[in-house]
């Protein structure tokens, strides 16, 4: 078994086996390029043991590694094993390597997300020494079925750097910060959540706040999308004290989402997208504004 970095060459025989890997298809055809060319990570594949007509191995396996802001952590994601060729300890070995990257890089923590429905995946992880750390829940949908599509009162806000103080210290007594594994959401990766991170969103005015004087509830926002799409408006992290806090800040959330964004050309609305921990008012305030939950995720991590 041979697991070596990808070639440009290798795509095509990749997405022979990455096109319906879900009931819904695969993501690899839309980041193999931003893959390859990213220089903080590593993008894998394991060759077949037999030759192909031209007389060259082909993968039937891929991974991707990066090394997260601050370099304490490495996210592992786009694990893909051919399916004549599962069984034969491949993820195991591109696992593996994925974390000899990460420690050379000085890493001390790896991670991962996987669907809570994907048990093999689970499974895979469970037995390469990953624990569960947090359980997220992703809520999707258009413009047309946000909150009816008409504004609502809300006493949330755009933060302000004088906030950042206060929104520490909020964030430092909050149950939900601590249970959520102390990550947001970048491009459908899990990072640490700290005072940089918040002064960032802060200055990009894509940090809301609710509660006077003292914060009880924030949601960090990502207004550009993620990979190629940008037709998502996506909810990051999402943290509240109540029930009406929580409320507060969806209706901020969906009115910016209604009144403040037009469609990208070729589309015909925004997604609101939705990832958060899965607190305990969260299915109720989302079902208020008519947003349904798509899916559930488990935060995977283990120490290098």
């Amino acid at each position: 078994m041979i697991v070596r970095t990808a070639k440009k060459s290798d795509k095509e025989e990749v997405l022979k086996f990455c096109s319906n890997t879900f009931e819904w298809g695969d993501y690899i055809d839309q980041v193999w390029d931003i893959w390859s060319a990213d220089p903080h990570g590593k993008l894998y594949v394991v060759d077949h043991n037999e030759r192909s007509k031209n007389n060259n191995n082909f993968p039937v396996a891929i991974s991707h590694g990066i090394i997260c802001p601050g370099k304490r952590q490495i996210w592992l994601e786009g694990i893909r094993v051919h399916p004549d060729h599962r069984r034969k300890r491949i993820a195991t070995a591109l696992i593996a390597k994925m974390l000899q990257f990460g420690m050379r890089q000085g890493a001390i923590e790896a991670s991962a997300v996987v669907a809570t429905d994907n048990i093999g995946s689970r499974l895979m992880l469970e037995n390469n020494g990953f624990s569960v750390i947090s359980r997220w829940v992703y809520y999707a949908s258009t413009h047309k079925t946000v909150g009816s599509s008409r504004i609502r009162h809300t006493n949330a806000r755009v933060a302000s750097l004088e906030d950042l103080n206060d929104i520490c210290n909020y964030l430092t007594d909050s149950p939900i910060y601590k249970l959520s594994g102390k990550r947001y959401v970048k491009a459908w990766r899990w990072y640490f959540l700290n005072r940089n991170t918040l002064r960032h969103f802060i200055k990009k005015r894509n940090l809301i706040v609710t509660g006077y004087p003292s914060p009880n509830g924030i949601a960090l926002l990502n207004r550009r999308g993620y990979w190629h799409r940008r037709d998502a408006l996506q909810i990051v992290y999402l943290d509240s004290l109540s029930k009406s806090s929580l409320q507060n800040l969806v209706a901020f959330l969906t009115n910016l989402r209604i009144s403040s964004i037009k469609p990208p050309p070729n589309s015909h609305s925004y997604v609101l997208q939705l990832l958060a921990y899965q607190s305990e008012h969260l299915s109720v305030v989302m079902k208020n504004f008519n947003i349904k939950e798509s899916e559930q995720f488990l935060l995977y991590a283990r120490r290098l």
